[in-house]
């Protein structure tokens, strides 16, 4: 189906979906860039992408905030007074995806930018609304380290569950995947699923993500633990610790909502800063102190001058250099 779309010029493609192409257009009476969303309907079934577009719209042009994507207009394609299609015209983001081979940061500007990325949740869930597919493909990062939570069209009014199960199958939480109500724990789990993903290379460590079919309610909800070694290992204990306290199984047990989750972060953040300032280990830190006792021994001891050690103006004791005639 080809599209017109007037007073635009699209730049370039930036990605593809199943019934939906997503463009760089430029307006030619202001020079500003877009990115439009275009999905075409070919089968009846093929409204409900549509209905995503319809969801994003919703969302967000009511929520003002400099993380999440801003979305301006919807339009819809007719053909014959049918609906063929739409477009969604939506802020154009020059960043890459977390998701993004060439995407590298050292650990402490990765936990920075997810407490970014907790604060534009939080203004959702604020307005109403659980993002519901965090993964790292939905999180970009401008060359400014400027964070934009991205794809809003899964999400969900708080406290209502969805019709049918919809997600991504690394990142979901257990009461997705049963079709139970969702809330802001729900964004928990997919923020820290999220960041496990950031931080090891590795899926959370859950059963959903290892059964055949997503919906065999006999393994819904798993550990992975159960069968495998977690990834988190090899992470500092505040950060496996707060992995695991967002992404536990029963909302009840998570961390309850992002301003604690971003406190969290914060506290992480402030472990690991202290323990780089720290000598590099227990031993060195053990061997400097005996090095100080056994100096503070030998300043005191009274045949100290008998065996060449003599104090400085300072008081300070130290072992003089071997003289040319030093005994072999």
């Amino acid at each position: 189906m080809a599209v017109d779309i007037p007073n635009y010029r699209i730049v370039e493609k930036l990605g593809v979906g199943a019934q939906s192409r997503v463009f760089r257009a430029r307006c030619m009476r202001t020079g500003q860039d877009y990115t439009v969303k275009i999905v075409k309907i070919v089968k009846p079934e093929d409204s409900s992408f549509v209905d995503l577009l319809k969801t994003e719209h919703a969302i967000g042009s009511a929520i003002d905030h400099p993380v999440i994507r801003k979305v301006f207009e919807l339009r819809f394609l007719r053909q014959r007074l049918r609906v063929r299609g739409a477009i969604l015209f939506l802020e154009y983001v020059n960043g890459l995806p977390m998701s993004d081979k060439e995407f590298r940061r050292p650990m402490d500007e990765i936990l920075r930018l997810f407490a970014e990325a907790a604060h534009g949740l939080h203004a959702m869930h604020l307005a109403g609304w659980v993002h519901a597919d965090l993964k790292p493909n939905n999180i970009l990062v401008t060359s400014e380290s400027v964070v934009k939570l991205i794809d809003l069209g899964q999400s969900a009014k708080i406290h209502e569950a969805k019709p049918r199960v919809q997600g991504t199958i690394d990142y979901m939480a257990p009461e997705q995947v049963q079709r139970g109500k969702l809330d802001q724990r729900t964004d928990v789990f997919g923020l820290g699923a999220t960041l496990h993903r950031m931080l090891t290379g590795k899926a959370i460590a859950t059963g959903m993500n290892q059964t055949v079919s997503v919906h065999s309610a006999s393994l819904v909800g798993r550990r992975v633990a159960e069968i495998r070694e977690s990834a988190t290992e090899e992470l500092p204990a505040c950060l496996t610790r707060l992995i695991d306290d967002c992404c536990r199984n029963d909302p009840k047990d998570r961390i309850m909502d992002m301003s604690t989750l971003i406190q969290r972060i914060d506290m992480a953040r402030t472990i690991l800063a202290n323990r780089a300032h720290e000598p590099a280990s227990r031993e060195e830190s053990q061997g400097e102190t005996r090095e100080h006792k056994e100096a503070q021994a030998v300043g005191d001891d009274p045949v100290a001058e008998a065996l060449g050690l003599a104090p400085d103006e300072d008081g300070t004791v130290y072992l003089e250099p071997p003289s040319s005639e030093s005994v072999s």
